[in-house]
C-alpha cells in the first residue's frame, strides 16, 4: 500500500525544499508526495515549478487562498 503525503504549503520558500527533503529520507519506503501551494504570494510558486515539479509525484497550485478564514 502507498503512503500518500499531502504538503500543504503557503509562502513556504525557506522551507519547503528542507521539508520534502525530510519527507522523501523517511524510513517508508512506498511513498508518493502531493505538494499544495495554496496561492503563494512570495516566491514559493516560482520556486515550485522551477526546481521541484519534476521531482514530486504531483503538484496542485491553487489560483485562490483556501486557507483564509479556516480554523
Amino acid at each position: 500500500m502507498k503512503l500518500s503525503i499531502r504538503i500543504p504549503c503557503f509562502n513556504e520558500k525557506e522551507h519547503i525544499e528542507k521539508l520534502i527533503s525530510n519527507v522523501k529520507n523517511s524510513p517508508v519506503e512506498d511513498k508518493e508526495i502531493i505538494l499544495v501551494d495554496d496561492c503563494s504570494n512570495d516566491s514559493t510558486t516560482e520556486l515550485i515549478r522551477t526546481h521541484l515539479e519534476s521531482q514530486e509525484d504531483k503538484i496542485i497550485h491553487h489560483t485562490q487562498n483556501m486557507g483564509k478564514g479556516w480554523i
